[in-house]
């Protein structure tokens, strides 16, 4: 099948000519601050800024545990250490042009809208779904980036990794650097594991660190990296993702020092009941950390029934780590 078939029923959105951020947000060596801005100096993201510290010492009720906030490190949470070695990558192969995968939240589709230009490169995305009108303002904020939109069904976006849709791209779009959903491949889950060596900076001591899940790079990255007696509890977003097991098994074979838990999806992806939602309330009410539902939210609620009644915690120093997320929350009702 040739491209032009193959790409027959999809909508394409060629991208407009529009401002592009000129803020740097972006670094490759991270030597920021202990404490700098929370969130990204784009207006669009909330009306207030709020400055936090790099790693807290959270007390929440009866539980106690320490948060890293990877948005202090970078606005764009754990997309900065998942980005970071493809965008090298892209660079040293001579591409000019990147092309990636998402919903139309996507962290990671807005995140590579924003340090793509920065960095010189001409950034697309395939976008599952119909275009809506209007766009949410992460896809808004996503062309006004200069990103190009493409929207496809949700039935042509399961083919995203088969080797005649990705050539069909090749064709339609020109040559271009392939970054998968989420950011998840070699490169990003080698630049996740640089989170660990981040927690060794910074001389936290710890036993158990834990993460939300999606396509699991993170979660690969940093239990690549761990010390031995350490372990990484990825709590999964997604409701019915037993799969996901296997793939990070072949993400990082013969590692032996991650769990998964399924029970703290909330009734499934980006997926806020009320009870998230109360939670996620009180308990940046108490802690003055910011939360969003699809991720972070999650997690931290988890975590505290974990720790509360699993015994596998009892006694043990654990580290929370904030991926960010933050520009998702829009998409809820707070």
């Amino acid at each position: 099948m040739n491209a032009g078939g193959f790409l027959t029923n999809l909508t394409s959105e060629h991208h407009r000519d529009a401002g592009i951020l000129t803020i740097s947000i972006f670094t490759f060596i991270c030597t920021t601050p202990p404490e700098i801005a929370k969130l990204s100096q784009n207006p669009t993201y909330t009306t207030q800024v709020t400055r936090m510290p790099l790693l807290q010492n959270v007390i929440y009720d009866d539980c106690e545990f320490q948060v890293l906030d990877l948005t202090v490190v970078n606005p764009v949470g754990n997309k900065y250490f998942k980005l970071k070695r493809n965008l090298e990558a892209a660079e040293q192969q001579g591409f000019d042009q990147i092309l990636t995968f998402g919903g139309a939240w996507s962290n990671h589709v807005h995140a590579l809208s924003q340090v793509g230009p920065e960095l010189g490169f001409k950034t697309t995305a395939v976008i599952r779904g119909e275009r809506p009108d209007p766009l949410n303002p992460a896809l808004t904020e996503a062309e006004q980036n200069g990103m190009r939109l493409h929207f496809v069904s949700r039935e042509v976006y399961r083919h995203r990794d088969t080797p005649v849709y990705l050539n069909a791209l090749q064709h339609f779009f020109g040559a271009h650097y392939l970054l998968p959903e989420g950011g998840t491949n070699q490169a990003g889950i080698d630049g996740a594991g640089e989170i660990v060596d981040l927690l060794a900076e910074q001389g936290v001591i710890y036993d158990d660190l834990v993460v939300p899940l999606g396509t699991g790079g993170t979660l690969a990255g940093i239990a690549a990296k761990l010390a031995i007696g350490k372990t990484v509890t990825g709590i999964c977003v997604l409701k019915g993702a037993e799969g996901i097991f296997r793939s990070i098994k072949a993400m990082i074979p013969g590692v032996r020092n991650w769990m998964i838990d399924h029970d703290g999806h909330c009734g499934g992806y980006a997926r806020c009941p009320d009870d998230l939602k109360t939670f996620i309330l009180e308990f940046e009410a108490k802690t003055g950390i910011p939360l969003e539902p699809v991720y972070s939210g999650k997690m931290m609620y988890r975590l505290l029934d974990l720790l509360r009644f699993n015994e596998d915690y009892k006694d043990r120093r654990v580290v929370a780590i904030h991926t960010g997320g933050l520009q998702g929350r829009r998409g809820f009702d707070f």
